[in-house]
């Protein structure tokens, strides 16, 4: 008798719930037989679970004699977590096969894991690699993305291809860097959801969520967090023996000095240098994860980069990158240090800016522009009456001095606006101590009349004036170059409106002239209306498809257009990549009259 697809699957997890649990458990088979290879891992040889004591628990909890379904880490970075993902896989082919399926966030980062991390680990374990053996590439039985093996299957799938979170259904699913995932693809759904449908046929199935967070308003890590029993990895001190996290607030360092870094120990006060952080994580010596809302159903484990091993990230390394973000107001420096260092998510919403806070602070400085700037961009907005135009110097640590706002009127497909424009743009200024500037780079807004604006940077690139393009998300940067021109014949520039707006809104709440801040001139263009528009929009949290996402709003009845010039100005600085360091040490400026050089300034077009 034939069984039908269904059928075979009920019978299977039925004798799959009969089948008594294996006697090693992943921490166990790990410490036995896993072997890190040279090309891949810092530490090459045997695994030793000592190394990473906080990873055993969540071993434990991954490994079948726990009851466990779902486990999810929030973490910062250099922790091990990826290594304990190939733990897990590995002893499932070896010791407890069955249908696996590991996630990350596209097809081509997991070919890349395929091939590189996975592909070089098994040849290090002679149990497991005779059980997969080489890839073959006309065996569809081991491919890059599947991996045959007896009485299971290895399935490596991308958070952006439907296509490979569908077919067949697993017993143990794994989600590596969940919160990069995007909440729709190809509109078939949420990727998690789709691939968590595929565990319902097994009453023994686990899934291991892992992730750095990212966004708080959009985190999909952090809830799980939370809805878990929240554990967190407790430490010993090595005088009162007292149990406590590693937090940022128990560091303290002097004058500024990351080598004078130390913890503070909540209970004695006493202060305890790093080289006591082997003795501190030891679990024989009293270390243990501690949860905060017991009882919950998922095993939710909460730790960051300040619990990394002695030899990977130190707490000296932590304060170098937070001196670096803070003393520069680097936003982006900052919510990575946050993210991936102390494994917390990063809330985008901020606070609204009042436009008049913005005009009082206008400043002197209309007949010339500041020796400070190194460089002039400029950004247009297209609309179907005008040309708005906003021209930006920029200087080191992200300083930035509006210079000119213009606005062009006339119909947007006749070429006599468009003139107007050409004429501006050739524009040259001149600074305090004379040198004179010309706007290196322009980016024209194309999400509006494309073609006509495609049609004005043709044969322009060596003016670097730019089509750009605007497309919403978060977690992609600020730009993406094009490998060629497109079918206008002109270089088309990919923007992300979505971080550029929250990194301009960040520039704007600077209170103190220097680092990160925006000046603007005493000049009757820059007025009440300008600084309306300038700050018009503001982030909110919506619901597409059920998931929470966060977007910039123009209100209804306000104009936006000086804050599109203004993330347009900032998409040709990027363009253009300049190098603000070799800039600040040479005194020199990008735009000024022609001369040889033996030093490049800029990296971009």
């Amino acid at each position: 008798m034939v069984l039908s697809a269904n059928a075979a699957r009920l019978v299977e997890s039925f004798f799959d719930s009969l089948s008594p649990p294996p006697e090693l458990t992943v921490y166990e088979w790990s410490d036995r037989y896993r072997i890190l290879p040279s090309t891949s891992s810092s530490e090459q040889g045997p695994w030793r679970t000592s190394r990473f004591p906080f990873l055993k628990e969540i071993m434990l909890e991954l490994s079948p004699q726990s009851p466990r379904k779902e486990i999810a880490v929030i973490k910062g970075a250099q922790l091990g977590f990826t290594e304990l993902a190939l733990n897990w896989i590995f002893y499932s082919i070896d010791y407890n096969p069955c249908p696996i399926l590991y996630v990350q966030k596209t097809i081509e980062a997991v070919q890349k894991f395929s091939k590189q991390r996975f592909s070089q680990s098994v040849r290090t374990m002679p149990n497991v690699f005779n059980k997969i053996g080489e890839q073959k590439s006309r065996d569809s039985s081991n491919t890059i993305r599947v991996k045959n093996f007896p009485g299971g299957i290895l399935m490596l799938g991308g958070a952006n291809s439907a296509s490979s979170l569908r077919s067949m259904p697993i017993q143990y699913l794994i989600l590596d860097e969940v919160d990069s995932f995007e909440s729709d693809i190809q509109d078939e759904g949420d990727p998690v959801e789709i691939a968590i449908r595929r565990t319902s046929n097994f009453p023994r199935r686990k899934i291991y969520y892992l992730s750095t967070p990212t966004i708080k308003e959009t985190s999909k890590i952090e809830p799980l967090f939370e809805e878990g029993d929240q554990r967190y990895y407790h430490v010993v001190c090595p005088f009162c023996k007292g149990l406590q996290k590693i937090t940022w607030d128990r560091l303290k360092y002097d004058n500024d000095d990351p080598k004078t870094v130390r913890m503070i120990c909540k209970h004695c006060e006493g202060e305890i240098p790093e080289r006591y952080k082997t003795w501190m994580l030891a679990e024989e010596n009293g270390a243990k994860w501690i949860p905060e809302n017991p009882g919950a159903e998922i095993a939710s484990f909460s730790i960051s980069s300040l619990y990394s091993p002695l030899g990977f990230y130190s707490w000296e390394e932590a304060v170098r990158s937070w001196l670096k973000a803070t003393k520069t107001f680097n936003k982006e420096a900052l919510k990575v240090f946050i993210n991936t260092v102390l494994g917390e998510s990063f809330s985008e919403a901020g606070k609204s800016i009042e436009s008049s806070w913005l005009e009082e602070r206008k400043e002197e400085y209309g007949d010339t522009i500041p020796n400070a700037i190194r460089v002039i961009t400029a950004g247009v907005d297209v609309q179907d009456d005008r040309l708005e135009c906003e021209v930006v110097g920029y200087g080191a640590n992200q300083e930035s001095w509006s210079i000119d706002y213009r606005i062009f009127m006339g119909d947007t497909e006749h070429e006599a606006v468009w003139e107007q424009l050409d004429t501006f743009l050739k524009t040259t200024y001149f600074n305090d101590a004379g040198v004179e500037l010309s706007i290196a780079c322009t980016g024209i807004d194309s999400g509006h009349r494309a073609r006509v604006v495609y049609r004005f940077c043709l044969n322009k690139e060596y003016r670097r004036i730019f089509p750009v393009k605007g497309r919403d998300g978060w977690g992609q940067g600020y730009l993406k170059r094009p490998i060629k021109k497109n079918q206008d014949g002109v270089f088309l520039f990919i923007i992300y409106v979505d971080e550029l707006k929250s990194r301009i809104y960040s520039q704007l709440s600077v209170e103190d002239p220097g680092p990160a801040y925006c000046h603007f001139p005493k000049l009757s263009k820059y007025d009440s209306e300008y600084f309306r528009k300038l700050t018009a929009e503001r982030l909110t949290t919506v619901v597409h498809n059920g998931r929470k996402k966060l977007r910039w709003v123009c209100p209804k009845g306000r104009r936006n257009e000086a804050l599109d010039c203004r993330v347009y100005s900032i998409s040709a600085l990027n363009i253009l990549d300049p190098n603000f360091d070799l800039l600040e040490r040479t005194n020199q400026v990008i735009g000024a009259p022609k001369k040889r050089r033996k030093r490049r300034v800029s990296k971009g077009l």
